[in-house]
């Protein structure tokens, strides 16, 4: 096979910590096979499949991967069949650690229970009895502390409970527990949540981490106003746009423009606070496009309210009234974590009882058995592993999430100023946020090993131009993103269609009736699906669908 000039470095590089940026449809797989068969056949250093740790994000993945380097090996072995070296990969390959970060942590688990002192005869729980075991535990924590009688307990409960219930309380408990199993040491994060609300002077708070955050969080929320407004600005200056609004958009677009180069807390407050928006004055007579007008007015609208919304629940106060607020607050705060932190602990005791395991749960226990959580250095049992995996390598490396992060960082030569990490994402395809994902490993990782190479594999071999252009479009307007455009050699394919509805069901007959028309141009049922974000929109495509079969 014919490599680009990027894939054949991303196969060739050695010796530094390597990230390649990899596209939808770039070969990736294709390209990390032919890496790990070319560490095997290093004539100068041959490795031993079983000292790579091959990381992938499901099982299935990790089947194919073991499944196509196997076929691999065994192509080189028809080649070279006196080969022992390969032979002998042929054998190792069965037992290799091509695997998912799931599995792998159970087998630091597994091997190394007595360490933290875990009962090796655990099982690992389902959700759903998770989740019932979690709600009995809550149940049983507020029962107890109801018994205590304990004043800063119960004013907490007159503070924040419902006139009927503490059902809110107790789902502040309960999240804070949920966020912290995101964190590579859970108690110590949750014990640094009252930190922000403990400062003394008014210039301590603009230093805290809560507020930097905050700062940065609300200015990539005005970039991305900026792109809302432009968008708004080219359909004012399309024939048939409104473009008696332009001028007015023009100049609320140039003072969110400043909003980029925005840093600090007070710098943003101060923005904020001097932002005037002008004023869309009512178009008489309009003969344009009806459905542009109104979109424009309901951007420039949001984008309106999301200033104000930002504003008032942010950077309303001045700092010596959010210094008070603070310490008002904090003793609640502190309640909150100290309920947190027991709960934490009746978990641990409910599942040490029942012998149960979440994958959570799985990970942190790895990583206690791999690192020190006093001194945060790796433990011998990192060490062995260091220095039996002469190259690590995660594919799906935007889905990882910070406990996982500090396992591979643990097991890797970064402490002894080696460089053997090879990690494969892609920024635009992380999708797991909402289950720990933590897109800063891989927009960091330059930042946090030096020296790393970055490769970007921008080719396509899936889809035509027109498709890729249409999808660089949409996102280049990620502020947070590497940079990256995605390109092919296989021709412009169809021009991308953008159709303007009024509602769900006007989008509906709009799909349906293409659909009927590619049919009954001879097209195939089968080459056409329907995308949606959510299941519920997908009732009205399926309503219309029914009624043209009928």
């Amino acid at each position: 096979m014919e490599w680009t000039k990027e894939q054949q470095n991303v196969i060739d590089f050695r010796n530094r910590d390597i990230l390649v940026s990899a596209a939808a449809g770039s070969g990736k797989t294709a390209v990390l096979v032919a890496r790990i068969i070319q560490r095997i056949l290093d004539p100068q250093n041959p490795v031993d499949i079983d000292r790579l740790l091959v990381v992938t994000f499901t099982k299935a993945a990790a089947a194919e991967m073991r499944e196509r380097i196997g076929a691999a090996i065994e192509a080189e072995c028809e080649k070279d069949p006196q080969n022992t070296h390969l032979r002998r990969q042929s054998a190792l390959i069965h037992n290799a650690m091509i695997t998912t970060i799931d599995s792998f942590c159970l087998f630091v688990v597994r091997n190394h229970f007595e360490e933290i002192s875990l009962d090796p005869n655990f099982r690992i729980a389902d959700e759903g009895e998770i989740r019932l075991l979690e709600q009995d535990v809550l149940e049983q924590v507020f029962e107890d502390n109801y018994a205590r009688q304990e004043k800063t307990f119960l004013s907490l409960i007159d503070a924040y409970a419902g006139k009927r219930n503490d059902h809110g309380v107790r789902e502040m408990v309960a999240k804070i527990y949920r966020m912290s199993l995101s964190s590579p040491w859970p108690q110590a994060w949750m014990k640094k949540l009252t930190e922000p609300y403990q400062v003394e002077h008014a210039q301590e708070l603009v230093q805290t981490e809560m507020l930097e955050d905050i700062a940065e969080h609300a200015r990539l929320l005005l970039c991305d106003m900026c792109t809302q407004m432009t968008q708004a600005l080219q359909l004012c200056n399309e024939p048939d746009g409104p473009q008696t609004y332009a001028k007015t958009l023009e100049a609320d677009l140039t003072q969110l423009q400043q909003a980029e180069n925005l840093q600090g807390y007070l710098q943003v407050q101060t923005f904020l606070n001097g932002l005037v928006f002008g004023k869309l004055s009512p178009i008489r007579k309009f003969s344009g496009d009806v459905q542009k007008k109104e979109t424009v007015m309901e951007i420039w609208s949001d984008v309106k309210k999301e200033v104000e919304t930002l504003q008032k629940k942010y950077f309303a106060m001045d700092l010596e009234t959010l210094l008070l607020q603070q310490k008002r607050l904090c003793p609640f705060l502190e309640e909150l974590v100290r309920l947190a932190l027991e709960y934490t602990q009746a978990m641990e005791t409910a599942k040490r009882k029942k012998r149960i395991v979440d994958f959570a749960d799985i990970e942190h226990f790895a990583l206690r058995i791999l690192v020190d959580e006093k001194t945060k250095q790796p433990r011998h049992t990192a060490e062995e592993f260091r220095r039996h995996f002469a190259e690590i390598m995660i594919d799906e490396y935007q889905d990882s999430n910070q406990v996982q992060e500090e396992i591979m960082r643990a097991i890797s030569m970064e402490t002894e100023g080696g460089h053997n990490l090879f990690m494969v994402g892609d920024v635009k395809q992380s999708i797991y946020r909402f289950r720990g994902a933590d897109i800063s490993n891989i927009l960091n990782f330059e930042k946090e090993y030096k020296g790393t190479r970055t490769i970007r594999l921008e080719q396509n071999y899936r889809s035509t131009q027109n498709i890729l252009d249409a999808a660089n479009a949409v996102i280049k307007n990620n502020v947070g993103r590497k940079g990256k455009t995605l390109w092919t050699d296989a021709g412009s394919g169809e021009k991308v269609t953008i159709k303007t509805v009024f509602n769900e069901q006007d989008e509906a007959n709009f799909v349906v009736s293409s659909i009927m028309m590619d049919y009954n141009r001879g097209r195939n049922w089968k080459e056409n699906a329907i995308l949606y974000r959510m299941n519920a929109q997908s009732n009205a495509c399926l309503l219309y669908t029914s009624d043209a079969a009928d």
